[in-house]
C-alpha cells in the first residue's frame, strides 16, 4: 500500500497571545478553536474545511491519528499541538510526532531559515503568502470581547488565504532538494517529545519574582527621575544628553555602552548612579520569570522552549524563556539557596540587605524557577569544553588533545604554552589569560574577539591583546592552519576543482548545484548548506540567507567562520547522539542548554542515575568520532542551577 501524504495548514482563534505564551498555552486557552482546516492529499489542489460550519470529515480525523499517513506542515509543532487540542486530547498529551514532517525544519536543513513568508520569497515560490494575511489574522484569529462574524467578504478571503498557505508550503517543499536525512528526522521526533514533556515551573517563585522586579524597577525609575530631573528619564535621547552634559563620552544608551561607561575610572559619580538605576529598571533577564509564569500550563509545566534546527549549524534555538541565553549570576551554593528562599517569600528587603541589589539577586535565581516533578530531582550533565575538544580534534592539535585525555586543564596548559611558564607555575592571572584566549581565538578572532569575551573587564590591558593573539596562534599552529585549509577548500570547490577534503578528512567541501552554492559534508553524516555561495572578483567569499524582507541577505564568510560552523555542528551532533542514548535508556530529558542536558530522575535513586547519565553522555563517543576525547560531568539539584 502506497504511503499517503497529507499537507496541512490551519487557522485558529484564541484569546492567548501566541508570541508571549507559545503554542501549548495558546491552544490550552478555554476559548481556543480551530477555524479553518486547509489540506491537500498527495499534492492535489488545496481544499479548506470551514470548521465554524462543518465538522472535520471522519477520514481526515483518522488520518491525523494514523502513523502510516505522513503529515506535512510548516512549523509542524503548531498544527500538531493545536489539532491535539481540537481532537479533545488532554493537556500534556499530544499527537505523536513520528509521522509528521516539518517543512520549516526541512528548509532550514537546506540552508533557508526563516518564516514561511521569508522562505517562500527566498525560494521565489509562485504561491507566496498573501500580504493581506496579517489583517485577516488580526480580525479573525485574535479573540477579543468584541464578537466577529465568520462570514462575508473578508471571511471568504481568509478561507482563500488558508488554501494559499497550503499551496505555498507544498511548493516550498518541492523546491528543496529533498527531505531531511533520516537521522535528523529521528532527532526532530525526539525534539518534539522533549517540547511536549516540558519542565516544571515554581509558580510561587515566578510570581513573587515578577512582583519584586516590577516594584524595584518602578522605584529605580523614580530615583532616576529625581537624580536627573528629566521629564522622561526613560527616553534614551534625554538621558544620553544628560550623561554627556556630565562629561560622559557615551554615544548611545545601549547596555554595553552604559556598562562600559560606569566601569570607567573617571566616570562622574552621579552619572554612574544614574546608569545603575537605568540598567536596574530595564534588566531583561528577570523578564524570564514573567514568561515562566504566563506560559506554564495548568499542570505547571513550561513547554515549547526549543526550536529544532534553529541555527544554520543545526543547533537548537531557544523560544519563550530562551533557555539558551540564561544569565549565570553571581550567587551559588548556600547563598543561592538562601536568596531563593527569600525570593519565594517576596522578601525584597532581605535580598537588598544581603545581596545589595534585588534585580541582581533575581538574575542569579532565574534558572531555579525550573523544578522537577514531585519525588524527582534534576540530573544535570554537561560536556566539558566540547567546542575546544572538537576544534582540536578537527585540527589534529595533539598537545590540546593530550591535555583533554589527561587532567583536562586546558586553560592552564594554554597559558603555559603561550607564556613559556611551567604549567604548575601558572597562577590566577595567567590562567585567566589562557581561558579568555581559548574561548575567543579558536575561530580566527583578533583583539576585538578578546574584548567581546570580557578581556578588558578581567583587567587585561588593551595594549596586551594583540600580543596575546600572536602568542595563542603560535601555540596552536594546527588550528591556525585549519582556517586556511577550510577557506582554500571552499574556494577550490566553488571554482570547479571538485570535492575538497579538509580537517584531516572529517569535512568535505563541494559545489552543490541543487542549492546553487556550497555544501560541506560532515563526518557525522549530514551537511551544512551555503546557498548562493560564490567567490567574488576581489577574492572574498559569501553566501545568501533569508533577509527580513523579500530580498536575500548577503553574508560574508572566511576560513575561521567556516571552522566555527563545522566545529559547532559536530559538537551539536555529539550532543544529539548522547540525547538519543539517554532517551533509549529510559531517561526523560526535560531541557537542554548548549552542551548540557537536564533529566528528571527519581530522588531516591539520584546518585545512581547521575552516574549512568554522565556515562551515557561522556563515556561513549560516536563511532564516527574516533579519537575525540569526551568528558561529561554533572550534579543533581532540586531546582535547576549552574554549578
Amino acid at each position: 500500500m502506497a504511503v499517503r501524504h497529507l499537507s496541512i495548514d490551519i487557522e485558529t482563534r484564541s484569546s492567548a497571545d501566541l508570541p508571549s505564551v507559545g503554542v501549548y498555552k495558546y491552544a490550552a486557552a478555554p476559548d481556543f478553536r480551530v477555524l479553518l482546516f486547509g489540506y491537500s492529499w498527495d499534492g492535489e489542489p488545496a481544499r479548506v474545511i470551514d470548521l465554524t460550519r462543518d465538522e472535520l470529515p471522519h477520514g481526515l480525523f483518522l488520518a491525523l491519528m494514523d502513523p502510516r499517513v505522513v503529515k506535512h506542515a510548516f512549523n509542524a509543532m503548531f498544527e500538531r499541538v493545536c489539532l491535539s487540542r481540537m481532537l479533545g486530547m488532554p493537556e500534556g498529551t499530544y499527537i505523536g510526532a513520528s509521522s509528521w514532517r516539518c517543512t520549516m525544519a526541512q528548509a532550514a536543513y537546506w540552508g533557508v531559515q526563516g518564516s514561511l513568508k521569508q522562505v517562500a520569497a527566498f525560494l521565489d515560490v509562485d504561491a507566496q503568502k498573501d500580504a493581506a494575511g496579517t489583517r485577516l489574522i488580526n480580525k479573525f484569529s485574535k479573540a477579543t470581547a468584541k464578537p466577529v462574524a465568520f462570514d462575508g467578504g473578508d471571511w471568504g478571503r481568509f478561507v482563500a488565504y488558508c488554501a494559499r498557505d497550503v499551496d505555498c508550503e507544498m511548493e516550498v517543499a518541492a523546491k528543496l532538494p529533498g527531505p531531511i536525512p533520516e537521522r535528523e528526522q529521528g532527532l526532530y521526533v525526539l525534539d518534539q517529545r522533549i517540547n511536549d514533556r516540558g519542565a516544571g515551573v515554581d509558580a510561587r517563585l515566578a510570581a513573587t519574582a515578577c512582583a519584586m522586579s516590577e516594584a524595584d524597577a518602578a522605584s529605580s525609575k523614580e530615583r532616576l527621575a529625581a537624580i536627573t530631573g528629566l521629564a522622561n528619564p526613560n527616553s534614551p535621547a534625554q538621558l544620553l544628553k544628560w550623561l554627556q552634559g556630565r562629561g560622559c563620552p557615551v554615544e548611545s544608551c545601549g547596555r554595553e555602552a552604559l556598562e562600559a561607561e560606569a566601569a570607567r575610572e573617571g566616570c562622574d559619580a552621579l552619572a554612574r548612579e544614574a546608569i545603575r538605576l537605568r540598567l536596574a529598571s530595564a534588566k531583561s533577564s528577570v523578564k524570564k520569570y514573567a514568561v515562566a509564569r504566563d506560559a506554564a500550563g495548568a499542570d505547571g509545566r513550561l513547554r515549547g522552549c526549543f526550536q529544532f534546527y534553529g541555527a544554520a549549524t543545526g543547533r537548537w534555538a531557544g523560544r519563550l524563556m530562551q533557555l539558551q541565553n540564561l544569565p549565570r549570576g553571581r550567587l551559588s551554593g548556600d547563598a543561592l539557596d538562601d536568596a531563593r528562599a527569600f525570593a519565594r517569600e517576596g522578601d525584597a528587603e532581605a535580598l537588598e540587605l544581603l545581596y545589595g541589589d534585588v534585580q541582581d539577586a533575581l538574575k542569579s535565581l532565574v534558572r531555579t524557577v525550573l523544578v522537577p516533578r514531585e519525588g524527582h530531582v534534576f540530573a544535570v550533565s554537561d560536556f566539558s569544553a566540547i567546542e575546544a575538544r572538537v576544534l582540536a580534534w578537527l585540527a589534529g592539535e595533539k598537545w590540546v588533545l593530550d591535555v583533554f585525555r589527561g587532567d583536562g586543564k586546558v586553560y592552564e596548559a594554554t597559558a603555559s604554552r603561550m607564556f613559556g611558564v611551567p604549567v604548575d607555575q601558572v597562577g590566577k592571572d595567567l590562567r585567566q589569560r589562557g581561558k579568555v584566549a581559548t574561548l575567543a581565538l579558536g575561530y580566527q578572532g583578533g583583539p576585538k574577539a578578546l574584548e567581546r569575551m570580557g578581556a578588558l573587564a578581567m583587567g587585561i590591558p588593551e595594549a596586551e591583546l594583540p600580543k596575546m593573539v600572536r602568542m595563542w596562534r603560535n601555540a596552536n599552529k594546527r588550528i591556525k592552519a585549519l582556517w586556511g585549509e577550510a577557506e582554500t577548500a571552499a574556494y577550490a570547490a566553488l571554482r570547479g576543482g571538485g570535492p575538497q577534503r579538509f580537517a584531516r578528512g572529517a569535512c568535505r567541501a563541494r559545489k552543490d548545484s541543487s542549492i546553487g552554492g556550497l555544501a560541506i559534508d560532515l563526518i557525522s553524516g549530514r551537511s551544512l548548506h551555503y546557498r548562493g555561495a560564490k567567490v567574488s572578483d576581489d577574492g572574498s567569499l559569501s553566501y545568501l540567507a533569508c533577509g527580513k524582507g523579500a530580498a536575500a541577505l548577503k553574508v560574508d564568510t572566511y576560513g575561521g567562520r567556516i571552522v566555527e560552523n563545522v566545529t559547532q555542528a559536530i559538537a551539536r551532533d555529539v550532543l544529539a547522539e548522547a540525547m538519543v542514548r539517554l532517551e533509549e535508556a529510559g531517561y526523560e530529558i526535560v531541557a537542554h542548554v548548549h552542551d548540557e542536558v537536564i533529566v528528571e530522575v527519581p530522588a531516591d535513586r539520584a546518585d545512581q542515575c547521575l552516574g549512568r547519565v554522565n556515562a551515557l553522555m561522556g563515556n561513549v563517543a560516536p563511532e564516527w568520532a574516533t579519537g575525540l576525547p569526551l568528558r561529561a560531568e554533572g550534579y543533581t539539584c532540586t531546582s535547576y542551577r549552574k554549578e
